[in-house]
């Protein structure tokens, strides 16, 4: 072929009419046999052939690319989560636009602004607020809306997520179990974030079924991981209000905080667990990936449940894809198990 290759070239290296290769490139593939999809994808790749995305999307009424906002780009959370949609979005010949709300709503906002300005098919959002009209309103016009991880009050959205109150329990349930005399959250704001407040709540149920405590507040800490100081602070309060003869433990409530609050307890010279214990959420699927279980890593290991944001990632967009195939299909939620692991800096009992 001389020049830039079109359809026609590629029905003709493929033995195919147009319109079987029209239906390969506009994701109709489940249409066309094994054989047939083979010999149309090796004369596109030996061609270099580029479909013309303006083309494409006059003739389908769709752009094929989907904008994906998360709420902080930079946490170990979102890499994986990334990775999960984009795997399945290219599945079906759909391009993502990923974009980063820096954990504000005012730059979400802009986000969704922008995004529905490049003509996208969906939006797939891991919101930094629950309160969220302008997404609700979105999604009352007819375009295809699923959540990530954090909950929107007062709407139904598709979304994947975990439940995080049964794994928050058992981590409640290990520490008074091992003789913890006093369970302690250090947590980011929580106000208006689905994912942390459902671990703050769960916090609060066992700190009152087993520690007995009603004034759950006096055990909720509000630290920024990104800045030591806060986090150096918080360990500093809680030790002093904590009386002596007592050991307290730390539910940290997502990856960042815990490494955080393990730095402030090496910096103090703290033994884990013999003058303080640590556990929480493992959120770094992409440390998986790799076969390193880093929390085991760090000092006598730390106990945490293990999140999978890869799969989080994935199954949103498996519901996006599903969603624009069946506009009128009945909202649903897809909850992504977690795992319990364990490790020496919440057995107290076997120190």
């Amino acid at each position: 072929m001389k020049g830039k290759a079109t359809i026609n070239d590629i029905a003709t290296a493929a033995g195919v009419s147009k319109t079987t290769v029209s239906r390969y490139i506009n994701g109709k593939q489940d249409l066309l046999s094994e054989k047939t999809r083979t010999r149309i994808e090796k004369a596109i790749q030996i061609a270099h052939y580029h479909p013309s995305a303006v083309a494409r999307s006059l003739k389908t009424q769709r752009s094929f690319l989907i904008g994906v906002i998360v709420a902080n780009i930079t946490t170990p959370f979102a890499t994986s989560l990334l990775n999960g949609i984009s795997n399945r979005l290219r599945k079906d010949n759909y391009t993502p636009i990923f974009t980063d709300a820096g954990d504000s709503p005012e730059r979400e906002h802009e986000l969704i602004e922008s995004l529905i300005g490049h003509q996208i098919d969906g939006l797939i959002v891991n919101t930094t607020t629950s309160k969220n009209d302008e997404l609700i309103s979105l999604s009352t016009t007819g375009m295809p809306i699923v959540l990530v991880d954090r909950l929107i009050d007062d709407h139904t959205f598709d979304i994947a997520l975990s439940s995080y109150r049964e794994p928050s329990l058992k981590l409640m349930h290990e520490i008074h179990h091992q003789g913890f005399g006093r369970a302690v959250l250090f947590t980011q704001p929580f106000e208006n974030n689905s994912a942390r407040t459902a671990r703050r709540d769960a916090f609060a149920e066992g700190d009152l079924s087993y520690f007995g405590i009603k004034d759950v507040a006096k055990d909720i800490y509000i630290v920024n991981p990104w800045e030591a100081s806060t986090v150096e602070m918080a360990l500093n309060a809680m030790l002093a209000s904590t009386p002596k003869n007592i050991i307290p433990a730390i539910y940290a409530t997502n990856t960042v905080t815990l490494i955080a609050t393990f730095n402030a307890i090496c910096k103090l010279k703290l033994k884990i667990p013999d003058q303080i214990g640590i556990c929480g959420p493992d959120d770094w699927g992409w440390a998986r990936s790799m076969d390193w279980d880093w929390a085991s890593t760090l000092d006598v290991g730390v106990t945490t449940f293990m999140t999978d944001p890869y799969t989080m990632g994935y199954e949103a967009a498996s519901l996006m894809i599903t969603r624009i195939k069946d506009p009128d299909r009945k909202k649903e939620t897809r909850i992504i198990p977690t795992k319990l692991v364990i490790r020496a800096s919440t057995k107290l009992k076997y120190r």
